[in-house]
């Protein structure tokens, strides 16, 4: 991850000092310092610090750093705190100032006298004044005369022509000439006063707490349906069989949750692969429920081109749903047109789902398993039969029911109806009892095959007692 922290300045006169301190959570590993616009940065265990001598009014710097991070959970984390001090000139000071004041200094002046190296007897003269003091001092007047004569002055000043002297600083006047065999001696007066003076300095101290880092993460599944929600067993085969030559609708159910702390903007869901066998829906039958309510689709949202089925919403932040919030749910359902699939024919598609943050981040990207619609060749093929065979007194006989699968496929929910005449009784079964019903308006023996696998041949066989012939076309089998 790339931190920048980034400084401006508002004062308008330039702030010294400046040190910030980042403080870096266990859970960020390896900071590395990338650059700074001004001054250093390095890093001291778990902090970063990042010194400035001097920033200019309406200045703005940048530091930048980079952690490792890895999430193992969907908790926010925080990123720690930042710590800022600098010192400033005072703004509300400004309008201060001394009325009166006394006070002592120190000083120290003297005579430079150099006699000249071609013409002995002269001297080359210059006064030194020196603040020896800890203030401010200005010298507002110098005199050097003449000992013998109190007309001639040497030096003259003008206190405008000398600056404020700092503590520590001299003040050298013009040099002048001055002739005597003897070493010369003058008279000197020098009038100086100690300027007022104050300084006034701002500590500032800043602290901005934890950002906090939000996790994205998103879960999605999508399962088929030939109903309105998936069975158990479509969810655990993840297989969908729909018959070859026919028009069969397989309801697609995409289920997005935002398992985590961060709100999404953009949600996009993909669905490809589609053939002319296998169709993708139109967009009007396209829904979206969003947290249990259903929402309306923009038509905008969806987009089929080719082989590829786009649903796409994006700008969530400005729209009347707002963004995908943590622990919101979204369920998008829609049909997959099969249209006369061809014997064997299989739609073996991608789903990918997509999300995003505001501002962008790495987007989110899942792929989950997606189920598989095949064409199953359902051609049904079976024998049924019936014997009647008279056993012992006049209107006795047994009856034989026999049931035979001749195809290549298993059959499942198999009824074998046989309906007994009203002169005759029914019993003694041999094998499965039937269940008794009236579905004819008589009698009627029953018997149910939840699957007759291929090949499979079942009978089953009853007796009846009656008055008269047994006649077959009485009692037509039922299948």
């Amino acid at each position: 991850m790339t931190f920048a922290i980034v400084m401006k300045s508002m004062f308008e006169k330039s702030i010294r000092n400046v040190k910030v301190i980042k403080n870096i959570p266990d859970d960020f590993l390896k900071p590395v310092v990338r650059n700074t616009t001004i001054g250093d940065a390095d890093i001291e265990g778990n902090q970063i610090i990042w010194e400035i001598d001097a920033l200019a009014p309406e200045t703005t710097v940048m530091c930048k750093f980079t952690c490792d991070i890895t999430v193992s959970d969907i908790e926010a984390r925080k990123t720690g705190p930042i710590e800022v001090t600098y010192e400033a000139s005072s703004s509300f000071a400004e309008g201060l100032g001394i009325d009166k004041f006394d006070a002592y200094t120190s000083n120290r002046f003297y005579v430079d006298i150099m006699e000249q190296d071609e013409a002995p007897g002269v001297w080359d003269c210059k006064l030194v004044f020196e603040n020896t003091s800890e203030f401010m001092v200005q010298l507002f007047n110098a005199d050097v005369y003449d000992p013998e004569n109190e007309t001639t002055k040497f030096i003259d000043i003008d206190p405008n022509d000398v600056p404020v002297l700092p503590s520590g600083a001299q003040w050298h006047s013009t040099k002048w000439q001055y002739e005597s065999e003897d070493y010369p001696s003058f008279r000197k007066l020098l009038e100086f006063r100690v300027m007022p003076d104050f300084v006034t300095t701002v500590n500032g101290m800043i602290s901005i707490g934890d950002v906090e880092l939000s996790i994205a993460s998103m879960t999605g599944e999508v399962n088929y349906a030939l109903g309105e929600e998936p069975t158990d067993k479509e969810i655990e085969e993840r297989l969908i069989s729909v018959p070859t030559f026919k028009e069969k609708d397989v309801l697609a159910i995409h289920k997005l949750e935002n398992n985590g702390s961060a709100p999404f903007n953009e949600v996009t869901v993909k669905h490809q692969y589609f053939t002319d066998e296998f169709q993708a829906p139109n967009p009007d039958e396209i829904t979206l429920i969003w947290d249990g309510s259903e929402v309306e689709i923009s038509p905008k949202a969806v987009d089929i081109e080719g082989n590829v089925l786009s649903i796409s919403f994006s700008d969530l932040k400005d729209s009347s749903t707002g963004m995908f919030e943590p622990e919101s749910t979204m369920e998008i359902k829609y049909p997959i047109h099969c249209i006369n699939p061809i014997r064997d024919a299989r739609f073996e598609s991608e789903v990918t789902y997509l999300a995003n943050t505001f501002p962008l981040s790495q987007e989110i990207e899942i792929t989950p398993e997606v189920p598989v619609i095949e064409a199953q060749h359902i051609r049904r093929k079976f024998r049924v039969g019936k014997e009647v065979v008279a056993i012992g007194a006049l209107g006795n006989y047994k009856i034989i029911l026999i049931v035979e699968n001749i195809g290549d496929m298993a059959l499942p929910n198999l009824s074998l109806m046989d309906k007994v005449p009203d002169n005759f009784e029914y019993g003694d079964y041999e094998g499965e009892q039937p269940e008794i019903t009236d579905e004819v308006g008589s009698d009627t023996l029953k018997w149910t095959i939840e699957e007759l696998a291929e090949g499979e041949k079942v009978e089953f066989a009853y007796q009846i007692h009656g008055k008269g012939e047994y006649s077959p076309s009485d009692a037509q089998l039922a299948f």
